[in-house]
């Protein structure tokens, strides 16, 4: 929470879920960073001041189910590195850290207490091994519990909270080291986890009135848990964990391929795509295609053309790209949107030949669409589902450019109220494990657009930062060109009228 200004407090909350024997730790459900003015500069120590665990408050009730099975959606994702989203808050209205810890910090445990009733599968535990004859599950039993952390840093609130490019070591040095404090991808995709974080917030604004009273208020929509909803006639979770048992036999370890956290010198910036900036691209491919693209298609195909630009050597292991698809209203009968779990499909893109080296922006946008575009065929998204364990391995060993998070998410709409409001700014930390490009609403101001977060060496983010600008540069310059043409024609056809 800021500090007044000059204060050199930053405070951080890290929520996560427990620790357990032959289980591991289910969620690092996310980490609020609160701002103060400090300096920037080399990494400062992150001092715990307090830690304790959260219950869900009531505890559920007694016909809810206390152990999920995961589906074939969930096992895509078992192995996967972990998510790790970042909520920046920065508000004048803030308390100080001593204030802080004895007015807000009290409201903050209730709420998250309250919200946990109607997402109590967050404070469970996951099994951690597929063992023969051992079915994987999500299993709460009352008194499981979160672990909330508060912890101060006097790193620099708004040079961290930006979008130019900084150092991923001080956003890795916010988040929990130990993979038992780590988001689990195989318990829930971003729609569901999101679902909690709004949940959470609008009981949190509730409580702000006079009398401060925190309940567990039902959400508009409350988490349905059924695993019965996920049909699975091709057999595909037996496949996944038979796939998942080969591969950790044959030690295989190619997902480790995408990691650059143990590289040096790797950054994470942000670049936004306005609406003006995604109208002129998508005129331009039209152009050049005929193809009307999505504005995430446009984003997507710039960037990937961007990275590879960046890495200043095409190869066909550039050539792919790889992003989810909600699978909801995919499968008949259709999934409740409420259901609480993963329910997302692969879907692969291949990048047309071209000559030249390098990736044309228009070209590639168009291949996404088309693969977008052709997910409204019955049973399409599904078609390759059973290679889908080992084709993000072999998408991890070409490091191929994927997507986590959407702008439908919503992130930016976090608002715990009061002093909190929404955001400034969210980001996705673990893309610098997974290769993907983070994609969100653009901003909390409710300006338009698509922002896109990644993380490459310094080196090719300048490379990547130069493409752009050149992009851009290149299409407003057609822009105006094209305007004043059309100014021309303009003159002459009311010249020729006048005649």
């Amino acid at each position: 929470m800021p500090a007044p200004r000059g204060s050199r407090n930053q405070v951080q909350v890290h929520v996560a879920g427990p620790e357990g024997g032959n289980t591991c730790t289910m969620v690092h459900i996310f980490h609020i960073i609160m701002s103060g003015v400090m300096v920037p500069g080399p990494l400062h120590p992150v001092t715990v001041l307090e830690q304790c665990r959260i219950s869900p408050s009531p505890a559920p009730a007694a016909d809810q189910p206390r152990a999920l099975p995961l589906t074939f959606f969930d096992l895509v994702f078992w192995d996967f590195p972990p998510v790790q989203r970042l909520f920046f808050y920065d508000n004048d209205d803030l308390l100080d850290v001593p204030d802080f810890q004895a007015s807000e910090l009290p409201q903050f445990k209730k709420s998250l207490a309250a919200a946990l009733h109607h997402f109590y599968p967050l404070a469970g535990k996951l099994t951690c091994e597929l063992a023969e004859g051992a079915a994987p599950e999500i299993a709460f039993s009352d008194g499981d519990s979160v672990r909330l952390t508060l912890a101060v840093s006097g790193d620099d609130f708004h040079d961290l909270a930006g979008d130019h490019a900084r150092d991923t070591a001080r956003l890795r040095h916010r988040v929990p080291r130990r993979r038992h404090l780590r988001g689990h991808h195989a318990v829930a995709d971003g729609s569901s986890y999101v679902h909690f974080m709004k949940t959470w917030a609008a009981i949190h604004r509730s409580a702000n009135n006079e009398c401060r009273k925190v309940v567990a208020v039902a959400p508009d929509v409350p988490p349905l848990f059924d695993r019965g909803v996920v049909r699975d006639d091709a057999g595909l979770r037996e496949a996944f964990v038979s796939d998942h048992r080969d591969l950790a036999a044959a030690d295989d370890s190619r997902l480790g391929d995408w990691d650059l956290s143990r590289r040096p010198g790797v950054v994470l910036a942000t670049f936004r795509f306005t609406e003006k900036q995604l109208g002129m691209l998508g005129r331009h491919v039209e152009s050049e295609t005929s193809a009307r693209c999505s504005p995430n298609a446009l984003a997507c195909g710039a960037a990937w053309a961007g990275i590879v630009h960046a890495r200043g050597t095409a190869s066909s292991n550039d050539a792919c790209f790889g992003f989810v698809t909600g699978c909801k209203p995919r499968v008949s009968p259709p999934i409740p949107a409420n259901y609480f779990g993963n329910c997302l499909g692969l879907c692969r893109v291949e990048a047309p030949k071209q000559g030249g080296g390098g990736l044309n922006a228009a070209a590639v946008a168009t291949a996404i669409w088309r693969v977008i575009a052709g997910l409204v065929e019955e049973g399409r998204a599904f078609r390759d589902a059973r290679g889908w364990v080992r084709l993000v391995r072999e998408y991890a060993s070409r490091r191929a450019v994927t997507v986590a998070g959407s702008p439908k998410l919503g992130v930016y709409a976090v608002d715990f109220g009061d002093a909190w409001g929404r955001p400034r700014k969210v980001e996705i930390a673990s893309v610098e494990r997974t290769g993907a490009l983070a994609l969100a609403e653009s901003g909390r101001d409710g300006d338009g657009g698509i922002e896109v977060g990644l993380a490459l060496p310094r080196t090719e983010m300048e490379a990547f930062r130069a493409f752009y600008r050149d992009l851009f540069a290149s299409l407003n310059g057609n822009s105006k060109t094209d305007h004043a043409a059309r100014h021309h024609v303009n003159c002459i056809t009311s010249h020729l009228l006048h005649l």
